[in-house]
């Protein structure tokens, strides 16, 4: 049934007070329609056997997210785990919500899963089917379906997006697809180019380099989450059952989300909140070092908090500084974005708010929810970005809300490598026993050759180098800027000559 505006007017209306909480389980066909349902309606035949019991919980990440239990009466065996009834690929969606004033039964997705363990229980006149049911994601990682037989390969210049799309709908063996329902992807690489250390340049969208797989404990998830790294996005399925594809770089603006609920102590959704930091946790510098390609250039990335606004800001309390090496980076723009994305993660994750209320089967992780503090001068709303949560499917209970502080999330400012730290060696092929010298402003470094001199550059510039043996010399220069390894050649000529 189609939501209609009224419909959901209605629903915010009721679902801040008193409601009877509406809950069901809908077995799927293999085409995604529905063979039959499973609630707590007494005009439904099979009203009895929903036993309003477990949790569904919520996670924003990389891979699985949703996860719920239930418990359903089957004195028949209508619903025990075998060939004629629920079985391998047997696809169940979770649906919650409410009677509104008028009388409709008001649902919203949570979910589409698969039986991971179902338990039995059997006792003198009871039989019970407990399930633990989890998200489309099982049929990737190896939990249900997903382990590689073979080797893949993922060849430098293949679209990612179609990959991915490729591996889902891959065929299970038996004729149907793992996924018959086409994934969700943003926007946000359209026509986005990245370019390379060597100057070449190709789409966002395509493969930076070449990526081999065996079947040694590798799965579909596996390729998919290395696909996902290649993009620096966020990747999993939502409520709907629908794979999603998200820019990480575009979950750095999470101020410019919706804001889909506003709690406040005055009323009676809003149970309290808990705000817990971690301080040692936190940094406010992020270096990203990546794996050159070809040539000397080591494609890198930093961001530094300087937003004033942050109480965590490089000049309130220094540079804490993490450096992350990750050899799936081969241009400096992906490594920017990883790096402006990783200290947004490494600053907000670090002051976690847990917010209890009374259940809200509208809320989406990834969105943004405010609280009103009372109990501060002004009462100031303070926005927090929902990373998860967990609801009771039964009629009582309140829901558990994990958030973090949209108004501590720093501005992202690039930021050059320091100079101070060693990132560059120098190696200079010639005569051995000559001299060698390098020299750059005030800065002066001297070896002898064995054939070779190595020097560790403490800044980065253009360096005179230079090499003497009696009655020879020879003489070029090197630019360093960047972190990796650089090789030059001097011919030593006779003087004078």
């Amino acid at each position: 049934m189609a939501i209609t505006q009224t419909m959901w007017r209605q629903y915010l209306d009721v679902v801040s007070g008193s409601f009877h909480k509406l809950a069901r389980l809908d077995f799927l066909q293999p085409d995604g329609s529905v063979a039959f349902s499973v609630d707590n309606n007494p005009l439904n035949r099979r009203a009895g056997a929903f036993i309003q019991e477990g949790d569904l919980t919520v996670n924003l990440q990389n891979g699985q997210r949703r996860q719920a239990t239930v418990t359903l009466y089957n004195l028949d065996g209508a619903y025990d785990y075998n060939v004629n009834n629920v079985w391998f690929g047997t696809q169940i969606r979770l649906m919650e919500g409410l009677v509104l004033p008028d009388g409709t039964d008001f649902y919203l997705p949570q979910g589409v899963f698969y039986v991971r363990d179902p338990e039995e229980t059997f006792a003198p006149n009871q039989k019970l089917a407990r399930y633990t049911l989890v998200d489309k994601w099982a049929m990737l990682d190896g939990t249900l379906f997903g382990n590689l037989e073979g080797w893949a390969l993922i060849e430098r210049g293949e679209n990612i997006l179609t990959g991915i799309a490729g591996l889902i709908s891959r065929d299970k063996g038996n004729g149907a697809p793992i996924d018959s329902v086409p994934p969700i992807f943003t926007t946000y690489y359209n026509d986005k180019i990245v370019t390379f250390a060597d100057g070449t340049t190709q789409p966002w969208v395509n493969a930076p380099y070449t990526a081999r797989f065996d079947n040694n404990g590798v799965t579909l998830a596996d390729i998919i989450l290395e696909l996902n790294k290649m993009l620096v996005g966020w990747i999993g399925y939502d409520p709907n059952g629908q794979l999603r594809v998200d820019a990480a770089y575009e979950d750095i603006l999470d101020a410019d989300k919706p804001v889909i609920w506003n709690f406040s102590p005055q009323n009676s959704d809003f149970l309290g909140a808990t705000y817990s930091v971690k301080n040692t946790e936190v940094f406010n510098d992020i270096i990203v070092l990546g794996q050159a390609i070809s040539g000397n250039h080591i494609p890198c990335g930093r961001a530094v908090n300087q937003d004033p606004s942050s109480d965590t800001n490089i000049d309130i309390i220094g540079l804490r500084t993490k450096i992350v090496e990750d050899t799936s980076y081969y241009a400096d723009d992906q490594c920017q974005e990883l790096a402006e994305y990783y200290l947004k993660r490494n600053t907000v994750l670090k002051k976690s708010v847990t917010i209890r209320s009374t259940q809200l089967f509208h809320l989406t992780e990834n969105n943004l929810v405010t609280v009103m503090r009372t109990d501060k001068p002004g009462s100031p709303m303070e926005r927090h970005l929902l990373t998860g949560f967990t609801r009771p499917i039964a009629q009582a209970g309140e829901m558990q809300l994990n958030c973090t502080s949209v108004n501590d999330f720093p501005a992202a400012s690039p930021y050059p490598l320091p100079s101070t730290q060693i990132y560059a060696t120098v190696v200079v092929t010639v005569t051995s026993g000559a001299v060698v010298t390098l020299t750059l402003s005030n800065t002066t470094l001297t070896a002898i050759s064995t054939g070779t001199a190595t020097f560790t550059v403490p800044t980065y510039g253009d360096w005179e180098v230079s090499a003497k043996l009696p009655g020879k010399s020879g003489s070029t220069s090197v630019s360093v800027d960047n972190p990796g390894l650089y090789t030059v050649e001097v011919t030593l000529i006779a003087n004078g000559g």
